[in-house]
């Protein structure tokens, strides 16, 4: 097995570039020994090959994998328990918002001129709609509690029954191609 470059010493990865590196005494290629002070006396590696590396050279640029996978199969159970969460938040989200939106609105007199007006158009009577209790609160917030029953339930099923027909469709199609990339 090769080593990675960065494990490589010096002299490996120099050995195909010679490079030249400023001495005191001049210019010289990197890695060489420098020569014997005497003759006979032996060579001494400088400790130059290390330090003096290239800095200014960019690093190459490392491509980016990429993978190409098949989704073939979603657990039923899993999806089941993930649309439910995320429908419970759905109906959390919209008793938030129906409050909030009956808040302005009775803050804002819009209700009051709303009942104000059906009832100017109905006439007064002993049959008319009572408009006041028809906008009330509790009943506002009841009818979208309901809803939000019925949106949990039907999300949940739906989402589950999707996947049980996406793992039969499979079968016929492949399943759904994803590309995922490694950038680093």
């Amino acid at each position: 097995m090769n080593p990675p470059a960065s494990a490589r010493s010096v002299e490996e990865q120099g050995a195909a570039q010679p490079r030249v590196v400023a001495t005191a005494g001049g210019s010289r290629p990197s890695g060489q020994l420098s020569g014997p002070a005497e003759p006979g006396a032996p060579a001494t590696n400088t400790g130059e090959t290390d330090r003096n590396v290239r800095r200014d050279a960019p690093a190459p640029k490392a491509r980016a994998r990429h993978a190409h996978l098949f989704v073939t199969h979603f657990d039923p159970w899993s999806v089941m328990k993930n649309a439910f969460m995320m429908a419970i938040a759905l109906a959390i989200a919209l008793l938030v918002a129906v409050t909030v939106l009956w808040s302005l609105l009775a803050l804002s007199g819009t209700l009051d001129a709303i009942t104000g007006t059906i009832t100017d158009i109905a006439g007064g009577g002993a049959n008319t709609l009572d408009m006041a209790n028809l906008f009330s609160f509790s009943r506002v917030i009841g009818i979208t509690a309901v809803l939000a029953v019925l949106e949990v339930i039907l999300v949940t099923a739906l989402a589950t029954l999707f996947a049980f027909l996406y793992n039969i469709a499979v079968g016929i199609t492949g399943g759904l191609q994803v590309t995922l990339t490694d950038d680093s």
